[in-house]
C-alpha cells in the first residue's frame, strides 16, 4: 500500500486579515442589536422599580385614607413633598420602604442605586432616576403617577439627548391606576395615551 502523505498548508497572512476583516464586521454589526437590547431590559427595569415606588406610595394613600393622616399619602396630598427626594422621604420615614429597599426602586439605568445608610432619612436627587407628579386622591387612574427623568411630558426625544437614563431611547411612565408602559421615543407628544397630569400640573423633580 503506498503511503498517502497530506500536505500541510499554513494561512497565508492576507488570509488571516480577511478572516480578521470578517470577525470584525460581523462584531460591529451585532453591537448595536445588543446594545438596543440592554437598554430595553433596562428600561423593563425601570418600569419595575417606578411600580415598587407606586406600590409604596399607594399603601401610604391608603392608610391616610384609613387614618386620616396627612404626614403620609399620595405627593400632591403631602404638604411636605416637593420633589423626589422628599417623597422618598415620606416613604422612608413612615417605614413604607426601607432606606436600602428606596435606594434601589428610586434608581433607574444610568442612575445607579445610592449609597445610603440603614438610618438614611431620603434617598439622595442624584440617585433618583424618575420625575414624579403631584397626584392627589381625587385625581382619575389615567393620571400619570411618574415617569423617567429623560423625558419632559407633551415633548417627544430629541436624538442625542443627553439626559439620564436611556438618554433618547425611549422613556417610562407610571399612571395613578398602577398600570405602566414603555415608550418610543416619538410617542412623547401622545398625552390620550401616557396619560393627564393631575390638576396641578407642578412637576417634581428628583
Amino acid at each position: 500500500m503506498k503511503n498517502i502523505k497530506r500536505s500541510l498548508q499554513a494561512f497565508t497572512l492576507i488570509e488571516l486579515l480577511v478572516v480578521i476583516s470578517i470577525i470584525a464586521i460581523l462584531a460591529s454589526l451585532s453591537l448595536p442589536a445588543i446594545g438596543g437590547a440592554l437598554t430595553r431590559a433596562q428600561m423593563g427595569t425601570a418600569l419595575s422599580n417606578l411600580r415598587q415606588v407606586h406600590i409604596a406610595t399607594t399603601t401610604a394613600s391608603l392608610d391616610a385614607f384609613t387614618t386620616g393622616s396627612t404626614n403620609f399619602g399620595w405627593p400632591g396630598n403631602v404638604a411636605s413633598v416637593s420633589s423626589g427626594s422628599t417623597l422618598s422621604a415620606m416613604l422612608i420615614s413612615n417605614k413604607f420602604l426601607q432606606p436600602g429597599d428606596a435606594a434601589k426602586v428610586f434608581a433607574a439605568g444610568e442612575i445607579k442605586p445610592s449609597q445610603v445608610a440603614t438610618n438614611a432619612t431620603e434617598v439622595p436627587a442624584a440617585g433618583i432616576a424618575f420625575r414624579f407628579t403631584k397626584v392627589t386622591e381625587s385625581d382619575p387612574g389615567t393620571t400619570v403617577f411618574g415617569f423617567t427623568k429623560n423625558y419632559t411630558y407633551g415633548e417627544n426625544l430629541e436624538d442625542g439627548s443627553t439626559n439620564l437614563p436611556f438618554r433618547s431611547a425611549g422613556f417610562v411612565v407610571m399612571r395613578k391606576g398602577g398600570d405602566g408602559q414603555v415608550f418610543k421615543p416619538s410617542q412623547g407628544t401622545e398625552t390620550n395615551l401616557i396619560g393627564a397630569l393631575p390638576t396641578d400640573q407642578t412637576i417634581l423633580e428628583p
